[in-house]
């Protein structure tokens, strides 16, 4: 429920507080007092978005700060999930707008306007012109049927959807391998050959690496060989003879001068090590050869890898995989026919899981429309429209691949028969505007009722609407605020008259500026303006006895 509610520096609003209570608020007010600025205020603390055009003129930031009392297991575990402390009971929202930047504010904690409009979702439902656009644009409906009971579609939803997102992967996988099939097939001589080519070229992995290394030994051959005798004479020469002598030299030096021992264990430990290594070195040099023919055929080998390289644009590692897939593909065991009849298996298998499960929400929503049908029905009847309603769902008999869509199998419409004997008829094409107002009450009254909304704001819902019909939606709201707080701005006498709280707008011009106030009434105060909208100018004493007898009535 909201509290309390503090607008800075928006448009003709300089500063205003003011407190909403249980049951009935209403608003009223003269044309351009600022009414519909308040609105615009609580849009903004419900996630709308903001423009810099409301800051007031002269202003650097406009600033709204609405406080909401909760009781909501839901509200709270959000809050808790985007890491916002809760604080008792309470909530406050706070939105500034400047010029560079707009910032929401959930009890002191920055967060964006995605999350704000989760929090928002839980605490009010804000009516708007646009309520009415979507309740004439049958794209919508499926979205309100399954906003009336929530809890008992998103699991369905939820299963759906994951389900929806396999059967395209798994489409994806068989339209693949049908592309590369058909492919295949459109290719095939052409795939053999180039299997024919990369099998008679004998790739071998990490061939390159060793490649270089010989062209390197021969092209250098010369100087390696002058190195390689000149090595070879060292390690057939008294090296380590000498080293062996010196080595026992310092061991008996050491026996007798302790500050030999050190230099003779060094040597010691490094003679052993370099008679290995000298052993090697031999057989290396010994094995070392030279063979002039074996160059050309090197450098003929280089020149060809490097010619497949540069007409398949793949290095030898992937030539030797690609070789590999061609013999799949052209060979007797090539499983193509196999792999794409098992990807056609797994996706009609999973096409007929996501078919059923939406089959099965669509069962949920049938359920949910036979609901809305009987009470909106009621609801009408209570608004003084004698109409039939029902909401038409597409047959989901054969298992059809175009009707899978994101939110679902169903495709919905909702009917209406306003005159009795013309039939039912698409409601966006036959509904009038004081019809379109109250049916969307009626709507609202349900949707209120079903997710147990504890605040719901009414921007003159009574639009079009007079006589009789418009103390019917009187009634309609008094009955909405039984349950949850209503915060309504409205024209008509009938409504104001029943609320609990009367609030009055007014703005007056001083020092060259216009500014906006705002006040509740108390009683007498509330029977003058009832009067005044009732009256649309001079107020006499008949209308103040009527406005009055208005207001007591409902008290009674």
């Amino acid at each position: 429920m909201l509290t309390h509610l503090s607008i800075k520096n928006l448009a003709i609003i300089e500063n205003i507080d003011v407190s909403f209570k249980e049951g009935f608020n209403v608003l009223t007010g003269a044309t351009g007092a600022g009414k519909s600025l308040v609105i615009d205020s609580l849009s903004l603390l419900l996630g709308a978005r903001a423009s810099t055009e409301l800051i007031r003129t002269g202003e650097e930031k406009a600033s709204i700060l609405g406080e909401f009392v909760i009781n909501s297991p839901r509200v709270n575990a959000l809050l808790s999930n985007l890491n916002i402390p809760t604080q008792s009971d309470s909530l406050t929202i706070e939105r500034v707008i400047s010029k560079s930047k707009s910032v929401s504010k959930v009890n002191g904690v920055t967060i964006s306007l995605n999350d704000l409009n989760r929090i928002a979702k839980l605490l009010a439902d804000i009516h708007s012109q646009f309520d009415f656009e979507k309740i004439l644009n049958p794209e919508n409906y499926l979205e309100i049927i399954d906003g009336f009971s929530y809890d008992l579609t998103a699991p369905y939803k939820k299963d759906y959807e994951s389900l929806l997102s396999a059967y395209k992967e798994k489409k994806k996988e068989y339209e693949s391998t049908l592309e590369k099939k058909s492919k295949f097939e459109e290719n095939r001589d052409f795939y053999e050959y180039q299997y024919q080519e990369l099998k008679a070229a004998g790739l071998v992995e990490g061939e390159e690496e060793q490649i270089e290394a010989d062209l390197s030994l021969l092209k250098n051959y010369d100087k390696i060989y002058e190195l390689t005798q000149e090595g070879n004479q060292i390690v057939h020469g008294d090296f380590l003879d000498n080293l062996y002598q010196l080595n026992r030299n310092l061991e008996k030096l050491s026996a007798i001068q302790k500050q030999y021992e050190d230099a003779h264990q060094r040597i010691d430990e490094r003679y052993y090590e370099l008679v290995d290594l000298f052993d090697e070195l031999k057989k290396k040099y010994d094995e070392l050869d030279y063979d002039p023919s074996r160059l050309d055929e090197l450098e003929q080998r280089e020149s060809d890898l490097t010619s497949l390289k540069r007409k398949y644009k793949r290095d030898i590692k992937e030539l030797i995989a690609y070789r590999d897939e061609l013999a799949t593909l052209v060979g007797k065991d090539s499983n193509l026919e196999v792999e794409l009849e098992e990807k056609k298996k797994a996706m009609e298998s999973s096409l007929h899981a996501v078919w059923e499960k939406g089959k099965e929400l669509s069962f949920v929503r049938q359920k949910i429309a036979k609901s809305i049908e009987k009470e909106l029905e009621r609801n009408m009847k209570d608004l003084l429209l004698e109409a039939r309603f029902a909401v038409s769902f597409l047959s989901l008999e054969k298992e059809d691949p175009s009707l899978l869509k994101e939110n679902g199998l169903d495709e919905v419409d909702f009917l209406i028969e306003t005159n009795i004997g013309e039939g039912l008829k698409s409601l966006s094409k036959v509904i009038s505007g004081g019809e379109a107002s109250r049916i969307m009450l009626a709507f609202k009254a349900i949707f209120i009722k079903a997710n147990k909304v504890s605040t719901v704001i009414f921007d003159e819902i009574d639009t079009g609407i007079s006589g009789e019909a418009a103390q019917a939606v009187a009634e309609k709201i008094h009955e909405i605020s039984l349950s949850s707080q209503v915060i309504a701005i409205t024209h008509m006498p009938q409504v104001a008259s029943l609320s609990d709280h009367h609030i009055l707008i007014s703005k007056a011009v001083k020092d060259g500026r216009t500014f906006t106030s705002i006040k509740e009434l108390g009683l007498e105060e509330k029977v003058h303006e009832i009067a005044y909208l009732i009256s649309g100018g001079k107020i006499t004493e008949k209308q103040l006895d009527y406005a009055r007898e208005m207001v007591l009535s409902k008290r009674n």
